[in-house]
């Protein structure tokens, strides 16, 4: 039962949940491959893809948030 995870290969992505009665909420998903990510969520849910790391993935969320209601 001793089993190491391997994140090896796993990138992050930025999504967003568009809700109707709330403001949309975005969120970090982890996935392994591009295609994978595009298969699960419809294209104009993620916001942003690519990075290493899920703190520079929560960066930019915050980012793209400020900037948008700026």
């Amino acid at each position: 039962m001793d089993k190491l995870i391997d994140f090896s290969g796993v990138l992050y992505a930025v999504v967003e949940a568009i809700q109707t009665e709330a403001a949309p909420e975005r969120f970090v998903i982890p996935y392994r491959n591009e295609r994978s990510l595009y298969d699960v969520l419809a294209a104009s849910c993620i916001i942003a893809f690519g990075f290493s790391s899920r703190e520079e993935a929560l960066a930019s969320a915050k980012a793209c948030v400020s900037t948008a209601a700026a």
